[in-house]
C-alpha cells in the first residue's frame, strides 16, 4: 500500500506539472537618461555628443542616438543658441548624435546647456571657460639621438588659481606650401622633470595622471606660479626624406577646467583599478538630470622641427 500510494503521488505531481504553462511576466522597463558630452575650447564650434544610458533589462540591445533633442546654450545667464536638430540621422554616427552649435566659447564666461528630449528628464550643467590663455615660452629640441628626442617646453602661469593643464604632442606631416598634410598623436614621455610629483618625492605640489588616449594632465596648487619647464621623449621613429614633405611636432598644452580634469582623472582610476574585490570607481558626472560631463579648455600651441633619422 506504501509503494502505491508512493506512485500514486508521483503521477499526480508529473501530471501536474505537465499542465503549467510558462507565464509572461512584463517587468517596469528601467528609466534612461540622457548622457551628454561636450569638451569646447575657446574660438572654437562647441559640439555636443548626445546619447542615453542602456536598459540594464536589455543589455544587448543597441544605442540609438537621440537625434531630436532641443539644445538651448547661455553664456553668462544669455541665451545664445536654441536650435532643434531633427532631419535625417548620421548614418555615420553609431551610438551618437552630434550636434553642431554656432557657440563660441570666450575665456572666463560661464556657459549653461540645457538639453530635452521627449522620453527623457531634462539635463543640464554649467562651466566656467578659464581665464587665460597657458603661456608657452619656447618649445625646443635640445637632445637628438637614434632612438629618442628629447624637447623642452617651457610656459607660466601667475599662480592666482589652482591650474589644471593637459599636454598633447602631435605629429604634423607639411608639404611645399607649409600646408598640413597630416597629423598623428604622440606617444610621449615626460622625463627628468622636478616640477612633479611622480618624479620627485620631496614634493607633491603637482601630480600628474596619464590616459593613454588623452595626454599627460596635471595640476599645481594656488602660490606656485611662474616659469615651469617639461622635458618630453619622443620616440625617434624613421620618415619619408622627401624633400616635398617636411615634419614638425606641435606641443598643444590646454588649461583645462576642474571639471575636464576630474572627468579624466576617474576615467585613469578606473582603469588602472586592478583588485577586483574594491567597489568600482565612479565616473565623474556634472550632468544634472543625467550622465556625462560639460567642460572646457583654453589651448595655446607651439611647433618645433622634427629631427628625422638619415640626416
Amino acid at each position: 500500500m506504501t509503494r502505491f500510494s508512493t506512485l500514486l503521488g508521483t503521477l499526480v505531481i508529473l501530471f501536474a506539472g505537465a499542465c503549467i504553462t510558462p507565464a509572461e511576466v512584463d517587468f517596469a522597463e528601467a528609466e534612461q537618461e540622457l548622457v551628454v558630452y561636450s569638451h569646447f575650447g575657446v574660438n572654437e564650434p562647441m559640439k555636443i555628443y548626445l546619447t542615453h544610458t542602456r536598459d540594464p533589462l536589455k543589455p544587448n540591445e543597441p544605442f540609438k542616438p537621440v537625434e531630436d533633442a532641443t539644445i538651448k546654450v547661455y553664456r553668462d545667464g544669455e541665451l545664445v543658441s536654441h536650435f532643434n536638430r531633427g532631419g535625417e540621422p548620421d548614418k555615420k554616427a553609431e551610438y551618437v548624435a552630434v550636434y553642431d552649435t554656432d557657440v563660441r566659447a570666450v575665456g572666463g564666461s560661464r556657459y549653461q546647456v540645457e538639453v530635452i528630449a521627449d522620453g527623457y528628464k531634462n539635463a543640464r550643467s554649467v562651466e566656467t571657460v578659464p581665464h587665460d590663455e597657458p603661456s608657452i615660452r619656447e618649445f625646443l629640441l635640445l637632445e637628438e639621438n637614434e632612438e629618442t628626442d628629447l624637447y623642452g617646453l617651457l610656459f607660466s602661469d601667475d599662480g592666482d588659481e589652482e591650474n589644471y593643464y593637459q599636454l598633447i604632442v602631435k605629429l604634423l606631416e607639411k608639404d611645399m606650401a607649409d600646408s598640413i598634410i597630416s597629423e598623428e598623436i604622440v606617444d610621449y614621455e615626460l622625463v627628468r622633470s622636478s616640477a612633479f610629483a611622480h618624479f620627485n618625492n620631496n614634493t607633491r605640489s603637482w601630480t600628474a595622471i596619464y590616459p593613454e588616449y588623452a595626454g599627460f594632465l596635471f595640476t599645481g596648487v594656488v602660490g606656485e606660479g611662474g616659469l615651469k619647464e617639461l622635458f618630453i621623449e619622443i620616440p625617434n621613429e624613421e620618415r619619408t626624406t622627401n624633400e616635398a614633405y617636411s615634419y614638425t611636432y606641435q606641443a598643444e598644452l590646454h588649461n583645462v577646467s576642474e571639471a575636464y580634469f576630474l572627468y579624466h582623472q576617474s576615467i585613469q582610476a578606473q582603469l588602472s583599478q586592478n583588485n577586483t574585490l574594491t567597489d568600482p570607481i565612479r565616473i565623474y558626472n556634472n550632468i544634472e538630470g543625467g550622465f556625462g560631463n560639460f567642460s572646457a579648455y583654453y589651448a595655446a600651441t607651439a611647433q618645433a622641427d622634427v629631427f628625422r633619422m638619415g640626416e
